[in-house]
């Protein structure tokens, strides 16, 4: 006999909009909005979360990226211009962990996954290169 069953947790669905990809053009300037999620609380919170939505990666590249609170329950990625996003010599993609807790304990830890595209930069000449003139 097979008896299947599930241990009910603390951790349960909060994020509306996550997990989820999205992109962000590389050099984007501090401030670029790059994804938007709103939270959901237990009808036995406060209107609030304990802890706000949080990116918890240990990585030092994802400071590249905040949460701001966008007003209530809703929030958004955005860039943060340190370090500047670039194409040529940083990941393509950065899966972004997101954290946040309700006012009763119930949790979630979600992904949202960015991937950089490319601009199209004019060439960067240096040394004696750059000084060359044309015939």
């Amino acid at each position: 006999m097979y008896i299947h069953f599930h241990l009910a947790g603390r951790r349960t669905q909060l994020f509306k909009g996550l997990p989820a990809t999205s992109t962000v053009e590389e050099n984007s300037q501090a401030g670029v909005s790059v994804y938007n999620f709103t939270v959901t609380i237990s009808p036995l919170a406060s209107e609030s979360v304990a802890i706000l939505p949080t990116i918890v990666n240990s990585n030092l590249l994802t400071e590249a990226f905040d949460i701001e609170s966008k007003g209530g329950l809703e929030f958004g990625v955005i860039t943060t211009g340190n370090p500047v996003l670039d194409y040529e010599t940083m990941p393509k993609s950065f899966d972004l962990q997101i954290f946040v807790e309700d006012s009763t304990g119930r949790t979630d830890l979600n992904t949202l996954t960015i991937q950089v595209t490319d601009k199209n930069e004019h060439p960067v000449f240096r040394g004696n290169m750059a000084f060359q003139k044309y015939v």
